[in-house]
């Protein structure tokens, strides 16, 4: 099959890349940028593209030949605060991937999400990542097979997660205001996140769902946070802020560059990031940190 992955070049797109390589299908990436990237050719049947997804006569001219469509795309983040940059980024750009599927005849459409994604969701981030699944399902169905993948956060080497506190920490590293700390997570492992999404594309059983996705163990922020201390033999003391000064806190670091925390992120840890996992995950935090969070 001729597979296009939207999203490829980030976290979980190079761990997917390395799973569909030891297959016989040819990959395509649509990216920004292909210079910055061209590492990724390393892997067999890959093929780089350098087009802006957003513009939906470009999309449709890079898929012309997909079987299967994989979007990854999503942000944690945006400039500004209007929320602008979230709907760009997953609701607007769900209608532009929907419309290509339809004139390229595109049959089967794979979806990352987010559990919790919901259009009345407390946060920019979870309201565009709901509306993106409800557009796709409600008006997609008809005519291409899709999934959508709900997970809780996701963890492993090079990771947005882990490492984003691992190294706040190089530079706080004796006292650590911690905002939402009882904000409740089922991180799933990476490796593991991207053999189900492999598998899933010629799984008809998953045509047409939706899946929540949990690891094995739920962890407060705090314990995550100990977790990482502990690994790093560091002597970290973790002060738990309240609601106020966590919103505070987050207001403030609105401004650091790169919005390692932000007033969206607060809203997003308003409701717990755990499930009853459509799917049985096993590696936990406590197995896989110590693989990977002292190397970088």
């Amino acid at each position: 099959m001729n597979i296009t992955i939207l999203g490829g070049t980030g976290f979980v797109g190079r761990s997917i890349i390395n799973c569909l390589s030891k297959t016989k299908n040819n990959i395509t990436i649509i990216t920004r940028n292909r210079e910055a990237n061209k590492k990724i050719l390393v892997y067999p049947k890959v093929t780089l593209v350098e087009a802006n997804i957003h513009d939906l006569e470009e999309l449709t001219q890079c898929t012309k030949k997909t079987d299967v469509l994989i979007n990854l795309v999503g942000i944690l983040n945006e400039k500004g605060h209007s929320g602008r940059g979230f709907r760009k980024a997953h609701s607007d750009l769900a209608r532009i991937i929907l419309s290509a599927c339809k004139a390229n005849n595109i049959k089967r459409l794979l979806h990352m999400s987010a559990l919790n994604a919901d259009s009345k969701g407390p946060s920019h981030y979870l309201r565009t990542k709901g509306e993106a699944e409800s557009y796709l399902m409600t008006y997609g169905k008809r005519f291409v097979n899709i999934t959508i993948f709900k997970p809780s956060v996701i963890f492993g080497k090079n990771d947005s997660f882990v490492l984003r506190f691992s190294n706040l920490l190089n530079y706080v590293p004796f006292v650590f205001p911690l905002a939402c700390y009882n904000a409740k997570f089922a991180p799933i492992f990476i490796d593991e996140l991207s053999e189900f999404i492999v598998d899933s594309i010629s799984n008809t059983k998953s045509f047409n769902r939706k899946f929540n996705l949990c690891g094995p163990k739920i962890y407060s922020l705090k314990n995550i946070l100990d977790l990482i201390i502990k690994t790093k033999n560091i002597r970290t003391k973790v002060i738990p802020l309240s609601k106020s000064l966590s919103k505070i806190q987050a207001a403030t670091m609105e401004f650091i560059p790169g919005k390692p925390f932000s007033l969206d992120n607060y809203n997003s840890c308003k409701i717990d990031s755990y499930c009853d996992s459509d799917y049985d995950f096993y590696s936990d935090l406590e197995t896989i940190i110590p693989t990977y969070i002292n190397s970088n």
